[in-house]
């Protein structure tokens, strides 16, 4: 499965991707406090699928439901991007990012 997953500052979760059954769309929820995620991935013209799942820091995963089936699950970014790294940096304490004198 490839997808793209963009996280909204007001906590929403939105993307798309393609796996072996159909393309899909995702929607969801991030709540920061809690360190969860849970989405919603709907086929195009077919059924949708429920994630839920635990982030740390790193990856995502837990486990996905479609009506009595469960299974479980663990997503990671292919690679991290520029902007990534920034927000990594800018999230350490100030100690750390001021050089010593």
């Amino acid at each position: 499965m490839k997808m793209v997953l963009a996280f909204s500052a007001d906590g929403g979760i939105s993307g798309d991707g393609i796996d072996d059954i159909a393309p899909f769309r995702i929607r969801g929820v991030f709540d920061t406090a809690a360190n969860t995620a849970s989405w919603t991935k709907s086929y195009v013209g077919m059924h949708s699928v429920e994630y839920r799942g635990l982030y740390d820091l790193r990856s995502i995963c837990g486990n996905w439901t479609l009506g009595v089936f469960t299974g479980g699950f663990w997503i990671w970014p292919d690679g991290i991007a520029q902007g990534e790294q920034m927000e990594v940096e800018l999230e350490l304490p100030l100690e750390q990012l001021v050089p010593a004198k």
